[in-house]
């Protein structure tokens, strides 16, 4: 299996449904695609030091990026770049046809990174875990992608 970003964020958050804890609890068994690596990265780096709830996040977020083995780590190539910046820009005509507009900067660099984390999934052929509906658009687009949805609890 390949966790998403979501997973990580809504599990160390407290939004998680329990079986997302326990896949995080085996983490050393489960992969994680470099994209996702950069996304929990930049969550760390956006923390507000002034806040007085940073130290305390921060300090969650470097015991889990400390977890993830660099041996579980997917690292896409340059094909993968190429073939995941193609993929974005077709999810996004797809998605301006359901009426939902790709934007700005951070849209397009989401959804490349989506795509990237996509690329790498069907690549391996691990399961993706995600509640990131973008991947129902990449699931249609990719063949031999499969991902596996979660909901938060509510």
């Amino acid at each position: 299996m390949i966790l998403d970003t979501n997973v990580f964020i809504n599990a160390l958050a407290g939004r998680a449904p329990a079986i997302l804890r326990t896949l995080l609890e085996n983490l050393p068994r489960m992969f994680v695609a470099a994209p996702t690596r950069a996304e929990l990265a930049w969550v760390r780096g956006r923390l507000d030091p002034g806040h007085p709830g940073t130290t305390q996040v921060a300090v969650k977020y470097d015991v889990l990026l400390e977890k993830i083995s660099p041996a579980q780590v997917l690292v896409p190539d340059d094909s993968c770049w190429l073939e995941a910046g193609e993929l974005a820009g077709h999810a996004a005509r797809v998605m301006a046809g359901g009426g939902r507009r790709i934007a700005t900067a951070f849209d397009r660099t989401e959804l490349i990174s989506d795509a990237l984390i996509a690329i790498l999934a069907r690549s391996t052929g691990y399961t993706l875990v995600t509640e990131d509906k973008d991947f129902a658009v990449f699931e249609r687009l990719v063949p031999g992608l499969h991902v596996l949805f979660y909901k938060r609890p509510a």
